[in-house]
């Protein structure tokens, strides 16, 4: 590390990676524990949606300017009080009495990890030389892929455990331990370094945080609240605010002022297509999950933990694959394409997996195409974060990983709305014949309790009706009107009590062995969506004009790796 020995350097990436996974983990924690705060605190639907969107819309508006302000005032101190604040945030929120109060705590939770994150890739673009950077970006591979998963398990192992009685408070109190841990070692051990002379843009940070706010807030509610015509408006008017944005840098740099995003990087052909790269294969990455967490939820029967076990082949890829990027001797941009068609390979298998699914689909049939993704990402991730950033200037460190880490939440949140759409299409329209093929089995089960056959006619179709309503509905998991005829017309029917409960039980069962029929097609189909998006983001690395080939990391001297 620049300016540091071996043991600082050790204890700096510790307090970098530390800090940056805390952030990841508090992303996926939340999810799992919805359901718990909102029995605990009596919390509606606005209120529980507010906890989770206000977080990452706060996180995502403060990246770009907080990361300038980090050049300009000190990328150490910016990311040190962003951890100190985050942690004492986060404690807020484990102790809040209402919903208010999390939600306020969360939306100050966001905006402190806002600050503290961009500057984990300014300070490794800093402070470390080339090789040193590499490796160290395969760690912070290894770290995203490990924290993205281990949030809803460590979730729900927190919450089952109810260490004190605190339940989903322990959550957020995890954070504290996490946060303490990388303020002392990040005081103790990281330099401190500036760049990016000139004024603060205020105006270009008031647009940039205007237009991201209004995208992100409209992606991540969208499908939640109907897509009502206010926020449809909002998501129409953000492309203009964010244009605005973009002709503000343009002015601001002809006139010699000091702009959120710099000409150096808004020149660099190596930078744009990095960005490009990013947020392409973030709007597959993300909105995987979210496919796969409602598959294996309400799907599947899957609990939040279970479903949380489910992912950890995903971590484990992810983590070997990232780690091994920093010995392999293949150049960053076939490591960057081998891992993007594993990725598509990933979703290709899995599609070949669902297809066997005869039931409930089992753990192990998860573990070779989840571990084949995280390998995918893993081999991605690092040796995109140092390519893109190559020709970076230090000096320009933070404004280039506010806009990294900005193309990401937006890709994230493009990609989870896109996925939601075209999961929730499929399934509505799978509906009716997920019906018709259990369709079967229900004639069977009225015939051998002696159902009379005009009863079994109505009862075929109200099945039918029942299930293809359900599928067309928002909340999946309730039961429409229709269905709830059923068991009223049973109740009403003359035939004996202990009949009418076994038929209930009987109807119920084929229900939902329907309905996870459904789920199977409509994932299955949905992976299309993203073994597009992974062959377009290996069409975009294969159009992208060829940097000069930097040496592969065994091809540089150990001298060049000082702190590590």
């Amino acid at each position: 590390m620049r300016n540091g020995g071996k043991a600082a350097g050790g204890q700096a990436v510790a307090a970098l990676l530390a800090a940056a996974f805390m952030q990841l983990l508090d992303v996926g924690i939340v999810n799992v524990a919805v359901p718990t705060i909102q029995a605990s605190l009596g919390a509606s639907f606005a209120g529980l949606e507010s906890i989770v969107a206000g977080y990452q819309v706060a996180f995502a508006v403060t990246l770009l300017p907080a990361a300038r302000l980090g050049d300009r005032y000190g990328r150490r101190r910016l990311f040190l009080v962003g951890v100190a604040a985050f942690a004492v945030f986060s404690a807020l929120a484990g102790a809040a009495a209402t919903t208010g109060m999390l939600v306020v705590a969360r939306i100050l939770s966001g905006v402190a990890a806002g600050a503290m994150f961009p500057q984990v890739i300014s300070i490794i673009q800093a402070g470390f030389d080339t090789r040193s950077r590499r490796r160290l970006f395969g760690l912070y591979g290894t770290t995203i892929g490990v924290a993205t998963v281990a949030g809803p398990l460590i979730g729900g192992l927190l919450i089952r455990a109810d260490l004190a009685h605190l339940s989903w408070r322990l959550i957020f109190y995890v954070n504290v331990p996490i946060g303490i841990y990388a303020l002392a070692a990040g005081a103790a051990s990281l330099p401190e370094s500036r760049g990016g002379e000139g004024g603060l843009d205020l105006a270009g940070g008031i647009l940039s945080a205007l237009g991201t706010a209004m995208l992100v807030m409209g992606l991540l509610l969208g499908h939640q609240l109907g897509w009502p015509g206010w926020l449809k408006a909002e998501l129409a008017a953000s492309p203009v605010v964010l244009a605005l944005f973009w002709l503000q840098q343009r002015r601001r740099r002809r006139g010699g002022g000091s702009a959120l995003i710099s000409e150096r990087l808004s020149a660099s052909s190596g930078f744009g297509t990095g960005v490009v790269l990013f947020l392409v294969v973030f709007l597959g990455v993300a909105p995987f999950f979210f496919a796969l967490s409602i598959f294996l939820q309400e799907g599947n029967s899957f609990s939040p933990l279970m479903a949380g076990v489910a992912s950890a082949p995903f971590a484990i890829g992810t983590a070997a694959a990232s780690l091994g990027t920093t010995r392999a001797r293949l150049h960053s941009r076939k490591l960057m394409a081998l891992g993007l068609v594993l990725l598509a390979g990933s979703m290709a298998l899995l599609i070949f997996e669902l297809g066997r699914v005869k039931g409930q689909m089992s753990l192990a049939a998860l573990v070779p195409p989840l571990a084949l993704a995280g390998i995918g990402l893993g081999l991605f991730i690092g040796p995109a974060s140092a390519t893109t950033l190559e020709e970076v200037p230090v000096e320009e460190a933070g404004s280039a990983s506010g806009v990294i880490t900005t193309v990401q939440q937006v890709g994230g949140a493009l990609g989870v709305a896109l996925i939601s759409l075209v999961f929730f299409t499929f399934f509505a329209a799978n509906g009716s014949a997920a019906a018709r093929a259990e369709l079967p089995s229900v004639t069977a089960q009225l015939h051998s309790l002696s159902i009379p056959q005009g009863f079994v006619s109505e009862g075929e179709s109200a099945f039918v009706t029942c299930i293809t309503d359900r599928a067309a509905q928002k909340d999946v998991s309730r039961l429409p009107q229709s269905c709830l005829i059923i068991g009223g017309a049973i109740e009403q029917a003359p035939i004996p009590s202990a009949l009418k409960t076994k038929l209930i039980s009987l109807l119920l069962a084929d229900g939902n062995s329907a309905v996870g029929r459904d789920f199977v097609q409509s994932l299955r189909e949905t992976l299309g969506y993203e073994i597009v998006v992974f062959a377009g983001a290996i069409l975009v690395l294969l159009l992208a004009p060829r940097a000069r080939r930097g040496p592969v990391l065994s091809e540089l001297p150990d001298e060049a790796t000082p702190g590590l």
